[in-house]
């Protein structure tokens, strides 16, 4: 054990921090893996329609293709990466999950059996299987309690882009290449591009949380010493804000058994619930909303075309939250976006007109992704530093599981009975989702990571 070189916490010096380059430049690094990872988690619906229309599968075979080899390696990754996360650090993690994803991007490029095509797919979702609660997990860490909500949601808009760009590149993609290549190339640009972020993310440090909870309270002083003298250089200062509170710190390393004693059991077990039932809420307009439109009776061409219209709404819906993010608790803001967005799919289920089609889509997109950026800052932020990561990717690793479940459940039991059933059925993960978190769910908007946690 060592002996602090500094007096109270790293957290309430990191507290007091202002908007600095240093911030930004973290975020820009976080950002670019769950970039990576988002043009695959919004584009495998598209990639889905084209892949199957190139290769004839059915639409069961190719939803265990891509949706449910991805989400079934994203399952596996989740746990493990933040299982490890919390053992050798969140840096540590990040040095490795992107090259297995990308390794694993290329190589499903180059297959045309689709029993290898999903084993690929299937190590490519191991790799960001970590992003999304490890990203959760360290931005929580290393941002102000006042706006720890709008820097992550900065984080997602960012990300958010790929949406719409991966589904403009897959119509683009039937025009510039032959059928062969069509898919191909879109899986080989995201292993591609996930090498190149790679690159960029080892420049990241340590989280000053997790290094104190371990009791390396040197490297701790370092790094948030490091951050405090680059903002006040980057805002030409001399000094900073006083630390204005005082948190204790208890040395203790993680375990994994510690997500379900009883000081964290509730909300364990809360989160479980919700993560089942969010991701067929979420991945079941998502991933299936190619095929809804083709149920519709457009062609392939105008499917891609309105997805990429409809995905618009992802990015716009991102950019909305940011300004309301840290203004409703977290919870309610759950809760309140899931039904706006159940009643806004169903009218996208009902309408015909095509403008309609378009419209209450691209609301339904916008509703949504207001849902996941209040519910990924909720996730990471209910949890103590010790766990966070092990939480987090314990219990978004469930609505990987849920997602493979669901999405095909719906894709072969409910959609031949037309889009407005498959409505139906997304009501009742609404349903279950609101009474979760209006009965367990705790407050946390603005409270201190450390007074969440107590």
């Amino acid at each position: 054990m060592q002996n602090k070189p500094y007096n109270g916490s790293v957290s309430d010096r990191l507290e007091r921090l202002p908007w600095s380059g240093v911030q930004r430049d973290f975020l820009f690094m976080v950002a670019g893996g769950e970039w990576v990872e988002t043009l695959m988690l919004l584009g495998n619906g598209a990639i889905l329609a084209l892949m199957a229309s190139v290769l004839k599968f059915t639409s069961i075979v190719g939803t265990l293709v891509i949706p449910t080899a991805f989400f079934l390696g994203e399952f596996t990754g989740s746990i493990f990466f933040g299982w490890l996360a919390d053992r050798k650090g969140r840096k540590f993690v990040f040095l490795y999950n992107l090259l297995v994803f990308s390794t694993g991007m290329i190589i499903a490029g180059l297959m045309s059996q689709y029993i290898l095509i999903a084993m690929f797919v299937f190590i490519g979702g191991i790799g960001v299987g970590g992003e999304f609660p490890l990203v959760d997990s360290y931005t929580t860490e290393m941002m102000p309690s006042k706006v720890r909500g709008n820097r992550l949601a900065l984080v997602y808009t960012i990300a958010v882009t790929a949406g719409p760009l991966i589904a403009f590149l897959a119509f683009e993609a039937t025009n510039i290449t032959s059928a062969y290549y069509s898919w191909r190339i879109l899986f080989w640009f995201m292993g591609i591009i996930g090498i190149g972020v790679w690159a960029v993310r080892t420049k990241l440090k340590e989280s000053p949380r997790w290094l104190e909870v371990r009791g390396d309270y040197k490297k701790a002083n370092e790094i948030t010493t490091e951050w405090e003298n680059k903002t006040m250089e980057d805002l030409k200062i001399k000094s900073l804000p006083p630390v204005t509170t005082e948190t204790s710190v208890n040395e203790n390393k993680s375990k994994f058994e510690d997500i379900f004693k009883p000081d964290l059991r509730d909300k364990t077990i809360m989160m479980l619930i919700f993560q089942f039932f969010q991701s067929g809420i979420f991945y079941g307009f998502a991933v299936l909303a190619p095929t809804f439109l083709i149920l519709k009776g457009f062609d392939i061409a105008k499917t891609l075309e309105f997805t990429f219209l409809i995905f618009g709404g992802f990015f716009f819906g991102s950019v909305f939250n940011l300004f309301i993010i840290d203004k409703i608790e977290r919870k309610w803001g759950i809760i309140l976006t899931s039904l706006l967005a159940g009643i806004f799919g169903t009218l996208f289920g009902l309408a015909n007109n095509v403008y309609l089609i378009v419209i209450f889509g691209f609301i339904t997109t916008f509703i949504l992704w207001n849902f996941s950026n209040f519910f990924h800052a909720y996730q990471a932020e209910i949890f103590p530093t010790r766990v966070r990561p092990t939480a987090a990717g314990t219990v978004y690793s469930v609505s990987r599981v849920s997602t493979s479940i669901l999405v095909l459940f719906i894709t072969a039991l409910i959609l031949p009975h037309g889009v407005l059933a498959s409505f139906a059925v997304i009501w009742v993960f609404i349903a279950i989702v609101v009474l979760d978190l209006a009965i367990l769910g705790p407050k946390a908007t603005k409270e201190q990571v450390e007074i969440i946690s107590e």
